[in-house]
C-alpha cells in the first residue's frame, strides 16, 4: 500500500513532535511501593528469655522515579462525559502524556501514586496508545489521574 508521505517526511514529524514533546513537558515523580528491605535474620526460636518474641527486623526502602511528561488539567463541568476515558467524570481530572520510558515504570510493579505540582494523584485505570504516523511514526501514552484527597 502506497504511503502519502515518504520515510525523510515521517522521519522529519517524528522529530518535530519530539521536540514539542521536549517544549512542554514537565517533571514528575512516580511512587511505587516501598521494598520490604530484611536487616538481620532472627534464628533465636527461644521465646521468653529476655528478648522480644518477634522483633523487627526489616525497614521499609521507598521507590520512585523521576520522569517528564505533558500535563493538562481538565476542569470539571458538570456531568460530562470523557470520550477516551469512556465514562462520566465528577471532579477535575490530570491527563499526562508520557513516553515509552515513563510507561513502562508505572506499569511495572504497583503504582502507589504520582506527584505533580505538590499534589498527589492516583491512577485512573490503563494507559491509552497515542501513535501518529502509524507504528513507526510517533507513539505516546495517556493516563488519567485523580487529585488523592
Amino acid at each position: 500500500m502506497a504511503s502519502l508521505l515518504q520515510t525523510t517526511e515521517i522521519t522529519s514529524l517524528v522529530s518535530i513532535l519530539g521536540d514539542v514533546f521536549d517544549t512542554f513537558k514537565r517533571q514528575i515523580t512516580i511512587n511505587k511501593s516501598p521494598k520490604k528491605v530484611i536487616s538481620q535474620i532472627n534464628q533465636s526460636q527461644l521465646f521468653g528469655y529476655g528478648e522480644a518474641a518477634n522483633p523487627v527486623n526489616y525497614t521499609y526502602a521507598p521507590q520512585s522515579g523521576i520522569y517528564y511528561a505533558k500535563v493538562s488539567y481538565l476542569e470539571y463541568k458538570g456531568d460530562e462525559y470523557i470520550q477516551d476515558f469512556q465514562s462520566k467524570v465528577d471532579s477535575n481530572l490530570v491527563r499526562i502524556k508520557v513516553q515509552s520510558d515513563a510507561k513502562e515504570y508505572i506499569e511495572n510493579g504497583t503504582t502507589e501514586n504520582i506527584e505533580i505540582d505538590n499534589k498527589t494523584f492516583n491512577l485512573l485505570g490503563d494507559y491509552i496508545v497515542k501513535n501518529f504516523l502509524g507504528s513507526n511514526g510517533y507513539t505516546t501514552y495517556i493516563y488519567y489521574l485523580q487529585e488523592t484527597k
